[in-house]
C-alpha cells in the first residue's frame, strides 16, 4: 500500500465508511486538531522517555493518546452510530472521564493552591503540556461544533476533552514542581502595585 494515493489532490477527503468532504469541513477540522493535539502529547512524552518527571503519568498519558485516536475514529466516520454498532470502531467509555478526574485530584494534592493565573512555561516539559492544554481547548472549539449535528457527542467526548485540558493544566504545573521550577504567575496590575 503506497502512502500517496492522490484522492486528495482536488481538496476533499474520504471519510469512513466512504462519503467525500471537503478538507475544509468542520469534522476534518474537529478530527484534525484531535489529531494534533494526540502529536504534541507525544512531544511531551518524548521530552521525559524514562518517566524521571512524568513518573507514573507516563504511561497513563500513553493511554490518552489511544483514547484519542478513539475519538478521531469516531469523528472521522460517515456514520460513527453504525459503526459503532458494528464494533468497526471503539466506543468511549464514561469511565474514562472518572478516570481522568481522579488523576487531576491526585496530582493537585501535591500542588499549591492558586491565587493567581498561571503564565505558561518553567521547565520544557512543562511548557510543552501548556501548548498540549492549548491545542485541547481548540479541539474542543472544533468538536463543539459539530454538536448540532451530532448531539450524542456530548455525551462522553465533549466532556472528556473538557477533562482534558484540565487535566493538561495540572500536569503542567506537576512538571514544573517536581523539576524544581516555580510556576510564573499572571498579577493583575493592582496586585503588582500591592506587592503581590
Amino acid at each position: 500500500m503506497k502512502i500517496y494515493t492522490k484522492g486528495g489532490d482536488g481538496g476533499e477527503t474520504g471519510l469512513l465508511g466512504g462519503a467525500r468532504v471537503s478538507k475544509d469541513d468542520a469534522r476534518v477540522a474537529a478530527y484534525g486538531t484531535v489529531d494534533e493535539l494526540n502529536a504534541v502529547i507525544g512531544v511531551a512524552l518524548a521530552l521525559d522517555p524514562e518517566g524521571a518527571t512524568l513518573g507514573e503519568s507516563g504511561p497513563a498519558l500513553a493511554a490518552v493518546q489511544e483514547d484519542l485516536f478513539t475519538i478521531g475514529a469516531r469523528l472521522a466516520s460517515a456514520n460513527p452510530e453504525r459503526l459503532l454498532r458494528k464494533g468497526t470502531i471503539p466506543a468511549l467509555s464514561a469511565d474514562r472521564i472518572d478516570a481522568l478526574e481522579a488523576w487531576i485530584d491526585a496530582l493537585d494534592a501535591e500542588l499549591p493552591e492558586l491565587d493567581a493565573f498561571v503564565l505558561p512555561g518553567g521547565s520544557p516539559l512543562a511548557a510543552q503540556l501548556h501548548v498540549a492544554r492549548t491545542v485541547c481547548r481548540r479541539a474542543e472549539r472544533g468538536v463543539t461544533a459539530l454538536l448540532d449535528g451530532q448531539p450524542d457527542l456530548a455525551e462522553v467526548v465533549v466532556p472528556y476533552i473538557n477533562r482534558l485540558s484540565d487535566l493538561l493544566f495540572t500536569l503542567a504545573r506537576a512538571a514544573n514542581r517536581r523539576a524544581g521550577r516555580e510556576d510564573a504567575m499572571w498579577l493583575p496590575q493592582r496586585r503588582r502595585d500591592d506587592g503581590g
